[in-house]
């Protein structure tokens, strides 16, 4: 529930503070058509919070059958996750004709991405543990029941939470770097 909260705040923040920032200036070349850049982001919430997660359930329930492709499938899950939010913040920027971002902007994606991927492997690794306590060698004979009558740990829920605000600080370090350009563009 954190990231639905979290994903709503970074994409409806954007486009507020850009916005905002770009209100007064109307010249023609950088006049922006904000419909698009509002239904994108709708659109783009909507496929983050509901779509991935039933693809992501779809994956685990249909192609996880060992302990390694359980981590497999749920670190890449998750880093993937981290990358396509952090192209929705992309898209919106162009929609909105913001700058790039710069190399500082990359290298803390990629640090970001790192801790986002190692966290959701401890997180993994624990639940997997649970999974094991609970079920023993049945682990995989029902893995949908397997997965929906674990309980994760406080450590879990919490590496998890930590991890869905690493994944939202690239996007916050672009927000302020594209701050940065329109205040230093106005004056």
């Amino acid at each position: 529930m954190l990231h639905y909260i979290l994903i709503f705040i970074i994409y409806t923040g954007f486009l507020v503070i850009v916005f905002d920032l770009k209100n007064g200036y109307r010249a023609e070349k950088n006049a922006v058509n904000w419909p698009p850049a509002v239904f994108f982001g709708c659109i783009y919430f909507i496929l983050l919070t509901a779509l991935y997660e039933k693809l992501l359930v779809f994956i685990l329930l249909n192609a996880v059958n060992s302990h390694g492709s359980f981590l497999a499938f749920s670190t890449i899950g998750s880093g993937m996750y981290m990358v396509l939010f952090s192209f929705g913040t992309l898209v919106l920027s162009k929609l909105t004709l913001c700058k790039n971002p710069d190399m500082w902007t990359y290298i803390v994606f990629m640090i970001g991405l790192f801790i986002n991927v190692t966290l959701m492997f401890n997180v993994a690794t624990l639940n997997y543990a649970e999974m094991i306590k609970n079920f023993g060698d049945a682990v995989f004979e029902n893995f949908y029941i397997t997965l929906s009558q674990t309980k994760r740990t406080d450590t879990a829920n919490s590496l998890l939470d930590l991890k869905w605000i690493v994944m939202c600080i690239p996007s916050v370090f672009y927000i302020i770097q594209i701050v940065k350009d329109l205040k230093e563009f106005q004056n």
